[in-house]
């Protein structure tokens, strides 16, 4: 796995241009956060981006996710950031809590022109996601397009995909491609008060890198 992380100032904190205003650095960058076995099964392939505050004693805090990728990523992220520490931001020498950006990027390397960019389950209070157990990817074609195809569906209280549509449609053969990969994708499915119930998924399919 190659993992990146970068840190960008928020743009409410545009004082620090100032002279006499330093922002945040990173001082101990969070260890490799960990890849779920779900990501690993979906080719899961994304950048989480997180807004924290770096207190003046340079503690990170408060940290929040902005851009979830899903399967368990988000979490993933949050817990290795938690372990970052900084050297604070400083207004005329006096060190400030400061906002900033963390983006958190998780690539790995598949045999498959398709991997998984994101995945968002619409859970009713109290029920829980279904969790993907099974997922086939069709071999290198040798074609990459750069496309990436964002599909709406339901899994079934059975874990099987069903209503499978492609939101914006663009290239009719890839489009046709992305749908039938999560036909053979199968999950544990969703829960409500111990009862599988039918969730409502987006799926974002990419072809290419």
């Amino acid at each position: 796995m190659i993992f990146l992380c970068a840190l960008a100032a928020g743009a409410q904190n545009a004082p620090h241009f100032l002279p006499g205003t330093l922002p945040p650095v990173p001082l101990i960058q969070c260890r490799q956060p960990e890849y779920t076995d779900e990501a690993r099964i979906a080719h899961l392939a994304g950048t989480v981006t997180l807004s924290l505050t770096v207190n003046d004693d340079g503690m990170p805090a408060d940290i929040q996710v902005v851009n979830p990728v899903g399967l368990g990523l988000d979490q993933s992220a949050v817990a290795c950031l938690s372990q970052s520490r900084y050297s604070p931001a400083e207004t005329d020498g006096k060190p400030v809590p400061w906002k900033v950006n963390v983006s958190v990027g998780f690539r790995e390397h598949w045999d498959s022109d398709w991997h998984l960019g994101a995945a968002a389950f619409r859970t009713a209070e109290g029920a829980k996601r279904p969790i993907l157990l099974k997922a086939v990817f069709p071999a290198p074609s040798g074609e990459r397009k750069n496309l990436s195809v964002c599909l709406h569906l339901t899994v079934g209280k059975d874990g099987v995909p069903r209503a499978i549509q492609v939101a914006a449609p663009q290239d009719a053969r890839l489009d046709k491609q992305a749908a039938e990969i999560l036909l053979g994708w199968r999950f544990r499915p969703g829960t409500q008060n111990g009862q599988p119930v039918d969730i409502p998924a987006t799926l974002t399919l990419v072809h290419g890198r």
